[in-house]
């Protein structure tokens, strides 16, 4: 990494205490061991940050950090209040045998793994994901900025302009807003920083105590310290959706699944009493600790329950299954209400299946259109064989979504996670994480190598895309793979057998890594980071038109907004220019007086409807810079008046700088005063 990102790291440092603050404000009464607490704590602050906004836009108040430390403090009074009349006194989790300095030192290395990888060659923090999720992940930051409203329920009405409320997950986009406005970094800067933050802060210790909760018979420092080597070792999370998409909120909500998997799945440890050393947690702390986690999800990227219901299934039906084989044995009444709560199971299945069968058909109008025309996206298209999918997943070698190819094979890493495979396929309480993690391998082939209709209905609560999938396998392949190298290291005995798996675990992070840097995954990061200097072709915008942007703002009024066509970089004009575009993003559902000028603009001295929508948007200006950002739109040039308007010689001339120009209206006169 060069030299320029040591100004990112007060920015790192600022979104790790964004989402730490509050988490763990809001998380202090909870009886947690310090390793539960901050993985908790981390998911916890996504939350808080999450429910703020919405309070925030209920009451009308600006979202600062003020608002999330309330919340913060309100949540953290409300569980002490409650956790106080059911929870009993002490700690749920015994002191840890081995320094916890050893964590501490596996942490700072995994830090720095992921900052290497992910960044390494790109050259400065400044820089932006030139993709096109990215278009609108930028455009939503700079409106919270902008507006103060980081309310998930209206952000989605940034591109469905005609409603008043639209769902959208802002968790993402509320953290990064409030590590702009606390350590003063640009919106590129702070995307960074938070990113960074979210993969060292939130999915490394929750990666970490996942393995800790899921391999109770090992020490677990121990285990600590060889799952958080390597949670850094995977390139399908957390570097894959940084190429792909780039998935910021997806990336958010994968980070935070480890915990929302270990919170439910360690109370079951303590009602069974399976181990003296089993860091199982109580009734009313590990729901608190899960509902925490599910909320962050929902927060970040609701779509990602779908993978933790994927996960987490094969548990639950296994625990339930043996505990009523348990309540059969004993008979009498016991066996009697086993029967009742299994037809009350079945029951309630059946009507959940019916519901979401319901919202397919009704909501998502399944019946509409044949399913063979639905997720034909560049992201569902299966262009490789299922054969090829399985492999990957064998050799952990994954596509990043640039055309490369996939990364090359982790053979050591790969081994590790088989070994552990085998290891919990032969144990009971321990096959449910095999059988999990193969469901998603094998929906991840299938979304990569088949485009038939069962394979759409069976993926399609992932958009059928495998990068999406692939992300969801390191949740589990993070404890598979320290399962593979403590039940390995278990065969020696004597002193070697307490530094055996740290040699085995460093060896597996070290090829892992070296295998990542070498087969080209920074530079898979690094082009799609690439930033050219003057006209930006397939790219969103390019150095010179950020330049342009920026000086825009000293012709354009604060109280105006600029039109252009968004696929020529237009968006972005409130994140450089501090001036809001007409279009946010690339794609919406505009309302009546946006589509006239996308579509009627050249019309503008015979259609009075145009001079209509430019008064009614406040609408003078014109910034141009024609190019066709990721090959064009897909689905037509949806934005074709503007151009032809300009092309037309309609507007006057303001300022150019050869590749982009900023033009003036004047065929409408001045604008109504507000």
């Amino acid at each position: 990494m060069s030299s320029a990102w040591g100004s990112a790291i007060i920015p790192a440092l600022v979104a790790v205490a964004v989402i730490m603050v509050p988490g763990l404000l809001a998380t202090w009464p909870l009886r947690l061991s310090a390793h539960a607490r901050i993985a908790v704590g981390g998911a916890s602050g996504i939350a808080v940050v999450g429910l703020a906004g919405v309070i925030a836009g209920l009451v009308r108040i600006p979202f600062t950090a003020a608002p999330v430390l309330i919340t913060a403090a309100v949540v953290g009074v409300a569980l002490w209040t409650l956790l106080r009349k059911v929870a009993p006194r002490g700690r749920d989790e015994p002191p840890p045998r081995m320094p916890r300095a050893s964590v501490v030192v596996a942490w700072g290395l995994a830090a720095v793994a992921i900052a290497f990888l992910a960044f390494s060659q790109v050259p400065d923090p400044s820089r932006i994901s030139q993709t096109y999720d990215n278009v609108f992940h930028l455009a939503a930051i700079a409106h919270i900025l902008e507006t103060g409203d980081a309310s998930s329920l209206t952000l989605r009405t940034l591109i469905e302009t005609d409603k008043t409320w639209a769902f959208y997950p802002s968790g993402w986009h509320s953290i990064v807003a409030l590590t702009a406005q606390l350590s003063g970094a640009g919106v590129p800067v702070a995307v960074n920083a938070t990113w960074l933050a979210v993969a060292v802060a939130i999915w490394v210790p929750g990666s970490a105590w996942l393995a800790v909760v899921l391999l109770p018979q090992f020490d677990r420092v121990l285990v600590s310290c060889v799952a958080t080597l390597l949670s850094a070792t995977f390139a399908a999370m957390p570097y894959t959706l940084l190429t792909w998409g780039s998935l910021y909120p997806t990336f958010l909500a994968t980070a935070v699944l480890p915990v929302a998997i270990a919170a439910p799945v360690a109370i079951r440890g303590l009602r069974r009493g399976e181990s003296r050393r089993l860091p199982a947690l109580g009734g009313s702390t590990a729901a608190t600790a899960a509902a925490l986690g599910l909320v962050a999800v929902c927060f970040a990227q609701p779509r990602v329950l779908a993978s933790w219901a994927l996960i987490i299934a094969p548990f639950v039906i296994s625990s339930a299954v043996a505990a009523y084989r348990s309540a059969l044995a004993r008979g009498g009444v016991t066996a009697r209400r086993a029967r009742m709560l299994l037809v009350g199971f079945l029951a309630a299945a059946l009507l959940m299946t019916a519901a979401v069968f319901s919202y397919a058909v009704f909501g998502l109008g399944l019946f509409e259109r044949p399913l063979t025309d639905r997720l034909s996206g560049p992201q569902a298209r299966g262009d490789q064989s299922i054969a090829q999918g399985l492999l990957q997943v064998l050799a952990q070698s994954w596509p990043t979504g640039v055309a490369v190819g996939p990364t090359l094979p982790a053979a050591v890493l790969a081994v590790a996670v088989l070994i552990g495979i085998v290891a919990a396929g032969r144990r009971r309480g321990f096959r449910w994480m095999a059988v999990a993690y193969a469901s998603v391998a094998i929906l991840f082939a299938l979304a990569a190598g088949s485009d038939d209709v069962l394979t759409k209905l069976l993926t399609a609560l992932w958009y059928k895309d495998r990068y999406r999938l692939s992300s969801v396998l390191p949740v589990l392949g993070v404890t598979l793979a320290t399962f593979g190298i403590l039940a390995l290291a278990a065969r020696v005995r004597g002193r070697l057998m307490r530094t055996l798996p740290l040699v085995l675990a460093a060896a597996t992070a070290s090829s892992a890594i070296l295998g990542l840097a070498v087969g080209g995954l920074p530079r898979d990061v690094a082009f799609v980071f690439r930033l050219p200097s003057t006209a930006a072709s397939t790219e969103v915008v390019s150095a010179a038109q950020i330049e342009f942007l920026r000086a825009s703002a000293s012709w354009i009024p604060p109280d105006q907004r600029v039109l252009g066509d968004p696929w020529d970089g237009s968006a972005l004009s409130l994140v450089y220019g501090g001036r809001e575009p007409v279009f946010p993003h690339v794609n919406g559902q505009w309302d009546a007086q946006r589509a006239i000028l996308a579509t009627r603009l050249d019309g503008i001295g015979d259609d009075p409807a145009v001079c209509a929508a430019l008064d009614a948007l406040r609408v003078r200006f014109v910034v141009y810079a024609p190019h066709e950002f990721g090959g064009g739109d897909p689905s037509g040039n949806k934005f074709a008046a503007i151009h032809a308007a300009v092309q037309a010689g309609l507007f006057t001339t303001v300022a150019t700088d050869g590749d982009s120009s900023l033009l003036r209206i004047d065929q409408c006169g001045p604008l109504p005063a507000n």
